[in-house]
């Protein structure tokens, strides 16, 4: 079973961001993306996901997105982005994979670990 986790931060602020709306899709051949889950941050900013990737989605990229919009729409102002997403692999099925992001109404950056 695969492990992701994440922390989200808020550079604008300087706490952690709470309700951020994560979800992990795959990119089938056609170019269509299937959503696998859905989940937000807890209030510590904190996401930890455990689940398996079905057969038929083994060999597509997979693409995590982060929904800054909503979160800077309740938050803050001048926001232009509605999503920060972060094509990737996971290729150990039963890996730990850590993806931190620092976001703010004009910008994002990532960084991951595994």
């Amino acid at each position: 079973m695969i492990s992701l986790t994440t922390h989200t931060l808020d550079s604008s602020t300087g706490n952690h961001a709470a309700g951020v709306s994560i979800k992990l899709f795959a990119l089938t051949e056609d170019k269509k993306l299937t959503e696998l889950w859905s989940k937000a941050t807890d209030s510590s900013g904190r996401l930890q996901v455990e689940f398996e990737i079905f057969s038929c989605f083994k060999d597509c990229d997979l693409q995590l997105s982060f929904n800054i919009g909503n979160y800077f729409e309740v938050t803050s102002e001048g926001v232009k982005v509605k999503s920060v997403n972060l094509n990737i692999e996971l290729p150990d099925p039963d890996g730990s994979y850590h993806f931190p992001i620092i976001i703010s109404p004009y910008g994002a950056s990532f960084w991951w670990s595994n």
